[in-house]
């Protein structure tokens, strides 16, 4: 599989390198297995399900970001 994707990565231009070197970037930081972040990750998912179910039925999460966002700023534009 890594010289299928060597072989690939060689039939790329250089111009565009930059393209591939960060995709395998986020994907080496994606595929990190470190026990800190993942606790920490539980943690906040948990910090995340306590408000679960507490916003009324009709709640409108744009409707209310866009009032915030005249609230702040006024009408700009």
């Amino acid at each position: 599989m890594k010289e299928r994707a060597v072989e690939l990565i060689e039939r790329i231009p250089d111009e565009k390198m930059f393209y591939v070197i960060n995709i395998l970037q986020n994907l080496e930081e994606m595929s990190s297995n470190r026990p800190a972040d993942k606790k920490q990750a539980m943690e906040a998912l948990q910090n995340v399900l306590k408000f679960s179910g507490r916003l009324p039925e009709d709640f409108d999460a744009d409707k209310e970001l866009q009032e915030a966002r005249e609230e702040k700023y006024g009408n700009i534009g």
